[in-house]
């Protein structure tokens, strides 16, 4: 179920937008080598993580992944890894994820591609959508309805009543 942002989500747009406003432009005309999307993703710890695009012609990793990907390098556990456990004796997780593009164009929606490692990866996510003028979260099973999933089951057990939140 669509929910409003919470004080701490709406804060990964304006860091997902200083992010992409920072790189540095190779080319007015958008050269395939550009970077035009930026995202920012929340821990369970609040830790924001952010990553850009790397377009190439070969293809390359989308700003989700890249920052999935430094939040991995910090520690931060997925649904296969608990990540470092904390004083708590719990492991942080990403909790809320957005990207944007580059010049003002604001939030998007996830590729496929990101939906998938989403999917896999951290399932209990909420990702940042605009419906309209507003900016609400979803679930992955709002996101991606009937997802392919894999036959084993990852190493760190999620419930699945905690992918439905």
């Amino acid at each position: 179920m669509p929910k409003p942002l919470t004080p701490l989500e709406s804060t990964l747009i304006p860091a997902a937008v200083s992010i992409i406003n920072a790189v540095p432009r190779f080319s007015p005309t958008r050269s395939p080598t550009d970077h035009t999307c930026a995202s920012a993703v929340l821990s369970s710890t609040g830790r924001i993580f952010t990553g850009v695009n790397s377009s190439h012609f070969t293809g390359g990793p989308c700003a989700e992944n890249n920052a999935f990907g430094n939040a991995t390098m910090a520690g931060v556990g997925s649904a296969f890894s608990p990540g470092v456990v904390g004083e708590g004796g719990e492991g942080e997780r990403l909790v809320a994820v957005v990207a944007v593009l580059s010049d003002g164009r604001g939030v998007i929606s996830p590729c496929g591609r990101c939906r998938q490692v989403m999917w896999d990866m951290h399932p209990w996510i909420r990702v940042i959508v605009q419906d309209g003028e507003e900016m609400k979260t979803v679930g992955m099973e709002e996101l991606l309805p009937y997802a392919y999933s894999w036959v084993w089951k990852p190493k760190v057990e999620v419930e699945r009543s905690e992918v439905r939140k």
